[in-house]
């Protein structure tokens, strides 16, 4: 009698001193739908009342980081969407949430071409900006390369007059010095043109695919150019 008493005055204390569940966010995947049972009859039916989707127009006057939250906040919703279309299936009961999760769909949809859209844009301010900077690479690169050939040919005479001074001697080291402070100076000014125009550098610009702002998996298939092939089989005959 006395071990009975004990367990049930444990169990009358045990809930009263057990600490709260700690909130991890899943329950508003239910929270305020057909699912949650807390939830009265007239809210569901309000929180099932939307809007139309969100237009193109409001999405390319809000920044990246906007568009990355509203982009998380459509995914919760369609999930939430989901998993109640998911419970209706397996009761056998009609969801009439369908254009709801359709609004949500073509919401991200345009989100998605949105930002597309953007990057090819930005695509091409970068690529202009690379060409100008190609472009004035080539013009040092060629300047460095005259550089470099007056400087073998100055050196080769200075090796060639030997030790002695003379006057010619002394106007060759003289110009040579300059030359290579101008080297120099040419190849601090190359080094930051040089990084910023290494993507201009691609293993095959053969295989490149060119950027799209279709949605979709992106396939790694080599597109084989008859004209482009380096070596050309040819049949040979054993006669």
């Amino acid at each position: 009698m006395a071990s009975f008493i004990r367990r049930m005055a444990g169990s009358c204390v045990r809930p009263m001193m057990s600490p709260a569940l700690p909130r991890r966010g899943v329950e508003e995947f239910w929270r305020g739908g057909i699912r949650d049972p807390a939830a009265p009859t007239h809210q569901v039916n309000n929180n099932g009342v939307s809007g139309d989707p969100w237009p193109a127009v409001l999405l390319r006057m809000k920044s990246f980081d906007d568009m990355h939250k509203l982009w998380f906040v459509l995914l919760k919703e369609k999930n939430f969407l989901l998993a109640e279309q998911k419970e209706a299936r397996q009761r056998g009961a009609r969801w009439a949430n369908h254009g709801r999760l359709k609004k949500v769909k073509l919401s991200m949809k345009r989100i998605l071409t949105v930002l597309s859209r953007r990057e090819i844009h930005q695509q091409g301010l970068r690529a202009k900006d690379i060409l100008a900077k190609q472009q004035q690479r080539e013009e040092l690169e060629t300047q460095r390369f005259h550089l470099e050939e007056s400087m073998k040919v100055l050196q080769h005479r200075i090796r060639q007059a030997g030790p002695r001074d003379s006057l010619a001697s002394g106007a060759w080291k003289a110009s040579l010095q300059k030359y290579e402070v101008d080297h120099a100076n040419l190849l601090e000014e190359l080094a930051p043109l040089r990084k910023d125009t290494m993507q201009m550098l691609t293993l095959d610009w053969r295989y490149s695919r060119r950027y799209s702002d279709l949605p979709g998996a992106w396939r790694w298939r080599k597109e084989w150019v008859r004209a482009l092939q380096d070596r050309v089989w040819k049949p040979v005959r054993m006669h």
